[in-house]
């Protein structure tokens, strides 16, 4: 058996880079020899090394880490190590079983717009009390609507997104729609769970007039007069703000045909 390699036969050996080899040694984790003509030479010594080196980086283990156990081997310290690495594993795992089951819940309900039944249909039905946050403000442009929705985003970026969000909405400015302007739009919301703790307004249940379309958002205004319309032909009051809610958006879809836009307006019998 050899006693001494020479670099580019450990590079053959361990499919590595002589970068590599150079970047462990200057870490300390190597200790070659040198002939005298400065090229490096490799021992047995450094192949079981690099052994263990290969094997740890394998479980994902950092230079220093990998640095202290060549170190400071002993049955003990490899049994506390592997199990510290083990907890740490598992401090990872449980949010990306958090992130999974958000993800999976996402693709349902995007899977579920592509076979909504009520699409163009007007609608009455009973919404139970719902919690929002939201900023509030007159938004006059769908520029000023994104903007607001990043700055509710931020104020709980790791379980808020905008990409597949289909519980983010606009009120129509009050004023505005009373002079028959429903494009004008002031605060904008995200609906949040039951069980989240932050929230700023419970919008109220009660029964509401619901109208899911398809297609761009220059349809609003005609949208609206339809449902308005449709409100007061069937006795209904208007009890409170119109919502236009995003169920499929730009965040979602570059084809604006494909956009999903729900008109929801509280309501009750005169």
């Amino acid at each position: 058996m050899k006693k001494e390699y020479s670099i580019g036969e450990i590079c053959q050996l361990y499919q590595l880079g002589p970068d590599s080899l150079r970047y462990y040694e200057k870490k300390g984790l190597l200790h070659p020899t040198r002939k005298p003509n400065g090229y490096r030479v490799y021992t047995l010594s450094d192949i079981w090394r690099l052994n263990i080196i290969k094997d740890l980086r394998k479980l994902d283990f950092s230079i220093p880490q990998i640095k202290n156990y060549l170190e400071n081997r002993t049955l003990n310290h490899s049994i506390s190590m592997l199990e510290k690495e083990i907890k740490i594993i598992q401090s990872k795992i449980k949010p990306l079983e958090l992130l999974e089951k958000k993800l999976h819940q996402k693709l349902t309900d995007l899977k579920k717009l592509k076979s909504f039944q009520l699409l163009n249909t007007i609608h009455y039905q009973k919404i139970d009390d719902r919690k929002i946050i939201f900023v509030d403000g007159f938004l006059a442009q769908d520029e000023a609507v994104d903007l607001a929705f990043r700055e509710l985003e931020k104020t709980d970026d790791e379980t808020l997104s905008l990409v597949g969000n289909q519980d983010m909405g606009v009120f129509i400015d009050e004023k505005s729609f009373q002079a028959r302007n429903y494009t004008s739009y002031h605060t904008a919301f995200f609906f949040v769970q039951d069980q989240e703790k932050t929230w700023h307004r419970i919008i109220k249940g009660g029964m509401f007039a619901c109208f899911m379309y398809q297609g761009p958002y220059s349809q609003s205004q005609v949208m609206f007069e339809k449902i308005v319309a449709d409100i007061y032909s069937k006795n209904y009051r208007i009890t409170g703000k119109a919502m236009e809610i995003y169920r499929l958006d730009i965040h979602t879809t570059a084809d604006e045909n494909e956009f999903l836009t729900e008109i929801q307006i509280p309501v009750s019998t005169i």
